[in-house]
């Protein structure tokens, strides 16, 4: 929680340590509540921030009672571990207050059959070492003093009970219908509005509509987000380390992972394939290719310019994502600075006097540039260890055509044959730079 007043001094500090600023949907969007995402760099990990300037509390999902005591918590604070804290006494109020109001009717049913208290094992952990901390005689003064109309002896009933861990269904269900009754002048929406929200919430996160993929998404950054594309040559790791990223950064907000490569199913590309593949065949036997090499001439520059659409499709998907503030990953991005190579990676294939060559090009050339490129770099004998399905002079000129790239400005140049731990951790490193000079 943060004092209203001090929100530009709070927010330059957050900058100055790298935190940027994360929004939810908006059905998840609490007033007075912001979230920061920050980074570790000594270990890779992401720190998130959720900070309050209006006490916004309640029920699962919905958090519809607004408690306007947020001058009361922080004046005359205590301090633990050197930090700031509301006095253990309110502390145990609020905390009084928000077990009761979030319990929901599985968490009573569960206690109900199995026995115990329907409160989470974490919140009265806590409740019995905030209760401890509380001087008794102070907590009619404290229930007084909140304004919100709590009687002092249900407030020593709750400390009490928690320093007994005595927390059981019968009690929490009476105290939670009594304070939901006292405390709805401070509720956000009238009650025939908030049990429809949240009960269309539930479901929305509910398994059923993950499965499906129609469950409320993650947060997103608050401005555009960058796109992020790893290259290099086969066996360099980019499958491994772009899902890595994906599962690293989904955890906090929405992230897209796209591959550029070559489809890998599907009937259309294979179709398409069919007659180059027959005609190399009777070149290798020194056979006369005929007809066929005329076909095949046409399906391939079909086959080539349908995947070059393909490829600009998703990049201005992948543009449209980042606008939203989606972080994409991308594997096997077609760059410009590859195109010059005989056999270009994951670029255009067509020889410029066939069929549809100048249509490739163009879509290529359409494609923007992604904001940070990964370059994995690794030598040919560590490419040789990890993949054999290409020849050496295919490795080699690979492994030629990524150490030629420059580094610079969006252009990171990555050892990959280094523990994976230590690429991991630089890659990371690389993307929260560019995430945060991009928000």
């Amino acid at each position: 929680m943060v004092d209203p007043d001090h929100r530009t001094g709070f927010l330059d500090i957050i900058d100055t340590l790298g935190f940027v600023a994360m929004a939810p949907p908006p059905a998840r969007a609490i007033p007075g509540l912001d979230s920061y995402l920050g980074f570790d760099p000594s270990t890779g990990a992401l720190l998130h921030l959720d900070v309050h300037y209006r006490l916004v509390l309640g029920e699962q999902l919905v958090k519809n009672h607004h408690l306007p005591v947020e001058g009361w918590l922080l004046s005359d604070p205590a301090v633990l571990e050197g930090v700031r804290v509301p006095r253990p006494e309110r502390e145990l109020l609020l905390l009084f207050i928000r077990a009761m109001l979030k319990t929901t009717s599985r968490q009573f049913a569960r206690s109900i059959i199995k026995g115990g208290s329907p409160l989470p094992a974490r919140i009265r952990k806590e409740a019995t070492w905030l209760a401890g901390l509380v001087d008794p005689s102070l907590l009619a003064e404290t229930a007084e003093s909140s304004g919100l109309g709590l009687d002092a002896t249900e407030l020593a009933d709750f400390h009490g009970r928690a320093l007994q861990d005595r927390l059981n269904w019968r009690y929490v269900l009476g105290r939670k219908r009594s304070l939901r009754h006292r405390l709805r002048v401070h509720e956000r929406l009238p009650r025939y509005r908030a049990a429809p929200k949240k009960t269309w919430l539930r479901f929305r996160s509910g398994p059923v509509m993950r499965r499906l993929g129609l469950s409320l998404p993650r947060r997103h950054l608050v401005g555009d987000a960058p796109v992020v594309a790893a290259v290099g040559a086969d066996g360099s790791g980019k499958t491994r380390l772009t899902r890595d990223l994906e599962s690293w950064l989904e955890r906090k907000l929405v992230v897209h992972h796209l591959y550029f490569g070559q489809p890998k199913s599907g009937v259309f590309f294979k179709l398409l394939n069919k007659p180059g593949s027959m005609t190399r065949a009777r070149s290798a036997a020194g056979s006369s290719p005929g007809l066929l090499g005329h076909i095949a001439r046409f399906t391939d520059g079909v086959k080539w310019l349908a995947l070059a659409r393909k490829r600009l499709r998703l990049a201005r998907v992948a543009r449209e994502w980042a606008g939203r503030g989606e972080i994409v990953i991308a594997e096997r991005y077609p760059l410009r600075e590859f195109f010059a190579m005989e056999t270009p990676m994951d670029g255009p294939r067509l020889q410029p006097d066939g069929p549809f060559a100048g249509l490739e090009i163009g879509r290529y050339r359409a494609m923007p540039a992604p904001d940070l490129t990964l370059i994995l770099d690794t030598n040919v004998d560590t490419l040789r260890d990890r993949k054999l399905d290409l020849t050496m002079e295919e490795h080699v000129a690979k492994v030629a055509a990524v150490q030629s790239l420059e580094p610079g400005p969006g252009m990171v140049m990555i050892d990959a044959g280094r523990p994976y731990e230590e690429v991991l951790l630089e890659v990371k490193t690389a993307i929260w730079k560019t995430l945060h000079e991009s928000t």
